[in-house]
């Protein structure tokens, strides 16, 4: 089953067009929107396992240059029964 996250990314607002091109680039970002407020834009990704999503966020997404701050949120499986 696939591991659906959503990663809010601030960074300078002068550098978010160029950020947005860089991101389309990952292999496991599925979508980047740009967002008014607090954060600058929101990364949809998808990967195979939640250890997947850890290595790309700590080693690819976090390492990137221009972005300052990122929080990962989630996505959650809930069952009706």
């Amino acid at each position: 089953m696939a591991v659906v996250a959503y990663t809010l990314i601030r960074t300078e607002q002068q550098r978010v067009n160029e950020l947005i091109k860089k991101l389309k680039k990952f292999r496991f970002v599925k979508e980047v929107t740009p967002v008014y407020g607090e954060y600058n834009m929101i990364v949809k990704t998808e990967t195979d396992s939640i250890d997947e999503l850890n290595l790309f966020v700590y080693n690819e997404l976090r390492r990137t240059t221009d972005i300052a701050m990122t929080t990962t949120m989630i996505t959650a499986k809930i069952s009706e029964k």
